[in-house]
């Protein structure tokens, strides 16, 4: 199994809070181990309690924040590609489109939440390159995947709060992840949704912390991404992407992945393990595919 298509790690903070809501290009897992907070997904906040999973699908915003009473906020997180989940999956199991349907907020029994743990610490826990290493590291997978998926199917979900702010901007989201590799202008935008264009970039930065062009951004480097991994050349991910021009394209890959998209690619193509480079700062979770091995933050 290729560690570079998931990212696995055990978090834990106090005060900590997202000042922007983000996303990421896969399936994210999170285990909640401890109270207090709250956390925005798919337009609804939801306090953060223990014994908590969230399932939270590809491109889905969120956002947490730790209460301010100073307790340490405890979570496992994992982050799974979807090639990973249809190269697991099987015609009768179809992991993909199980967590696509079961995207929500759903409340463990302590001994469900115990038993995640143990495998999701089994799975960040370094294994040397062994006879029969790969097949444990699919193995632990396994057990998560299924356990996840049946709980989702047979669990109450929970139900959150709305948010207005974002409600309003919903729209606008949807129709940008839909044609995001078109040319896109505010102006254009604006007069779609029959707002003025002051009046559009003031609700979406309300509504979600960032601009609608950053928005747009990050989208086609997502898409960019996905293109790399699937053999697209760098010229080819540019164009297909969205960018108008190849030069604004290696430029901005730089920034938000923080190496070149034929380093990126290569890499991928490697299995390698790597870090992004630390002096960069994006205001979303974008970032090369890895496997984080120790207990911190992002």
């Amino acid at each position: 199994m290729e560690s570079h298509d998931y990212i696995i790690q055990y978090k834990q903070d106090d005060r900590w809070r997202m000042h922007r809501l983000h996303y990421h290009e896969g399936i994210e897992l999170m285990l909640v181990l401890s109270d207090g907070g709250d956390f925005f997904m798919d337009r609804k906040m939801y306090p953060l309690r223990k014994n908590t999973l969230f399932i939270l699908n590809a491109n889905t915003l969120h956002r947490d924040e730790n209460s301010a009473d100073g307790s340490i906020f405890r979570r496992y997180v994992l982050h799974l590609l979807p090639s990973l989940l249809e190269q697991l999956s099987t015609p009768r199991t179809n992991f993909l489109e199980a967590l696509r349907q079961s995207g929500a907020c759903i409340r463990l029994s302590d001994e469900d939440t115990a038993k995640l743990s143990r495998l999701f610490e089994k799975l960040r826990v370094i294994l040397p390159p062994a006879f029969g290493s790969d097949i444990l590291e699919r193995m632990t997978l396994y057990e998560i995947l299924l356990l996840v998926c049946s709980r989702a199917r047979s669990t109450r979900k929970e139900h959150g709060t709305s948010n207005q702010d974002y409600n309003r901007v919903q729209p606008v989201l949807e129709y940008l992840r839909r044609n995001c590799t078109e040319k896109i202008s505010l102006d254009d935008l604006a007069e779609r949704f029959m707002l003025s264009k002051h009046y559009l970039c003031h609700i979406f930065k309300k509504g979600t912390g960032f601009s609608v062009m950053e928005y747009v951004i990050q989208l086609r480097i997502i898409t960019a991404q996905q293109l790399l991994r699937q053999g697209a050349n760098v010229q080819e991910a540019s164009e297909r992407s969205g960018f108008q021009t190849y030069s604004h394209f290696i430029r901005t890959f730089n920034t938000y992945v923080g190496l070149s998209p034929k380093k990126y690619a290569k890499l991928y193509r490697q299995g390698e393990r790597y870090e992004a480079a630390p002096a960069v700062h994006t205001p979303f979770s974008i970032r090369p595919d890895k496997k984080i091995l120790m207990p911190g933050g992002m």
